[in-house]
């Protein structure tokens, strides 16, 4: 059956080989325009979101990955990969992705958030709270935020946090 559908389509000039999935950059993809690209990477990237949600998180992470050796400057797919990588526990190469995307885009709050909580998991309060203090800065909503997000639970105690979110003068 394999070999049949391989054989129709190359028939039909289809190019059905599928893409090596193994480890990111290492993909061989179809040459596309630039805003192909683009409008790859962000399909990709929403697909990874879904999977995320839905707790599928090595499917996510092959789409994340995916969305990158198409756009490597996506900051929301870096974001992505990086919340995959945080949560299969891949602490050094989760903290490398949400560097990159904050690096690439200083306004992803979403981001920024998400690296103070995986600096408070980790127990680097100042590395934690500078990247708090940032997120509140771009919304103050963020300071809300903290009584809904477990990471930021055992600094509840802490002045400088409780200071930083406005429940201390």
């Amino acid at each position: 059956m394999k070999l049949l559908l391989y054989l129709l389509c190359s028939a039909l000039g289809l190019g059905c080989s599928k893409p090596d999935h193994s480890a990111p950059g290492v993909q061989t993809l179809r040459t596309v325009s630039r805003d192909d690209s683009l409008f790859l990477a962000e399909d990709l990237t929403e697909w990874g979101f879904d999977f995320y949600s839905y707790e599928q998180w090595d499917s996510g992470l092959v789409k994340f990955n995916l969305a990158l050796s198409y756009d490597s400057t996506n900051s929301q797919a870096w974001h992505g990969r990086a919340l995959m990588l945080d949560t299969l526990h891949f602490e050094q190469d989760a903290e490398f992705a949400y560097r990159q995307a904050e690096k690439l885009n200083p306004r992803n709050k979403q981001a920024i958030w998400h690296l103070g909580c995986f600096y408070a998991r980790a127990g680097e309060k100042d590395k934690a709270l500078r990247q708090l203090r940032t997120v509140i800065a771009l919304d103050s909503s963020y300071a809300i935020g903290v009584r809904t997000e477990d990471c930021w639970t055992q600094l509840w105690q802490d002045s400088d946090f409780l200071r930083t979110v406005g429940a201390l003068p």
